[in-house]
């Protein structure tokens, strides 16, 4: 899971916020460590904030 919040000099809309997140996963192999253990049934997701807005994506 990867929780990020709207920066406003980087990001422009929370769409951007969870963009940056999605890679920040991939870049920084969260699951490998799962997958190393074993785990194959692994769920990646995406919660992103703006203020009291917040949107949750599941990364594919």
């Amino acid at each position: 899971m990867e929780f990020k919040i709207l920066e406003n000099e980087e990001e422009k809309t929370i769409e951007d916020t969870i963009e940056n997140a999605k890679k920040q996963i991939e870049e920084k192999k969260y699951e490998e460590n799962l997958r190393e253990r074993g785990f194959t049934n692994i769920t990646k997701m995406v919660f992103a904030f703006k203020g009291k807005e917040v949107k949750l994506e599941v990364v594919k």
